[in-house]
């Protein structure tokens, strides 16, 4: 109850920041999936994989606070003819009584500049509903939480680009270029937020020692005007083309340990856990479950 009461009064005061008009631009929740499915940060990887593939995830944050994030990931990425990809990503964010839920639709497309190396391009467009139940607070007829009581409908989209050569890949994405913001105003100019004003980049590199064994060093970092920058440093090892482990270390949030295991070429089940970090202000355990599915052949000639 104790971290139920301190959960609330931190929406409460969330929500009247924004009813100031000093609140930051909404980001792309944080997705360890990233490591697994890199479509899930950047369109630009839309078919990346070169067949048909489906995840699902389902991620709790802050497994010990009532009415902690939840996040659940859809998408489905499916690669066409002529270097052309298409995707589908559906997130939804449960947040206490704010929900989110977006939806957007990807074409991509990549063009060999040399030989050996590419560069993609992807665009994501769709909307997000931000929703707020004033219900879920114990203090429901706070009248700064029934100002807030409503839905709003925005448009949404991402645009993002790649680099590879050989074994090496970049990445560059602005996951908000539309900016939507739940329940600010986007006509303030106190709170103003340009579409490059939070990008993402990544840097990852695959090194394959023998036949049997991948390993897969990766970078990101996080850009976002108003907030400090943030970066994260992961390591992938990948075992017969079966079996995954590896280790993440986000700035500010901790260690995450992940593992997985391909049952055949078809289906692949994947395990993360973010470990409480002593500097966090809440305790930050997350538990997430993703499954992979290949649902065809190689797509892309």
């Amino acid at each position: 109850m104790f971290l139920k009461k301190i959960f609330q009064m931190m929406v409460l005061s969330c929500l009247g920041c924004l009813s100031i008009k000093t609140a930051q631009a909404q980001v792309a929740p944080v997705q360890n999936q990233f490591y697994l499915n890199p479509y899930i940060y950047n369109p630009a990887f839309v078919g990346s994989s070169d067949v048909p593939q489906l995840f699902f995830g389902i991620k709790k944050q802050w497994v010990n606070v009532e009415g902690s994030p939840t996040i659940a990931t859809l998408t489905y990425t499916k690669p066409l003819a002529n270097q052309a990809s298409f995707g589908v990503k559906l997130i939804n964010v449960s947040e206490g009584p704010i929900n989110s839920l977006s939806l957007q639709g990807t074409l991509g497309y990549r063009l060999e500049v040399g030989m050996d190396s590419y560069v993609n391009f992807g665009m994501s467009l769709g909307f997000v509903y931000n929703s707020f139940n004033a219900a879920a607070l114990d203090a429901a007829n706070d009248p700064l939480a029934q100002e807030q009581a409503s839905g709003v409908f925005k448009f949404d989209g991402s645009i993002g680009f790649s680099y590879q050569v050989a074994n090496f890949t970049a990445g560059l994405v602005f996951p908000n270029f539309t900016a939507p913001r739940p329940f600010a105003n986007n006509n303030d100019p106190q709170t103003s937020f340009g579409p490059w004003d939070y990008m993402i980049g990544s840097l990852a590199y695959k090194l394959e020692p023998n036949s049997e064994w991948e390993f897969n060093p990766m970078f990101l970092y996080h850009m976002q005007k108003g907030i400090n920058n943030q970066w994260e440093l992961a390591l992938k090892a990948v075992y017969q083309k079966k079996i995954t482990g590896g280790i993440l270390y986000r700035q500010n949030v901790g260690l995450t340990a992940f593992g997985g295991y391909n049952i055949n070429d078809k289906i692949g089940f994947h395990y993360l856990y973010n470990f409480s970090s002593p500097t966090a202000q809440l305790p930050n355990d997350s538990h997430e479950l993703v499954l992979r599915m290949t649902l065809g052949k190689k797509g892309k000639q």
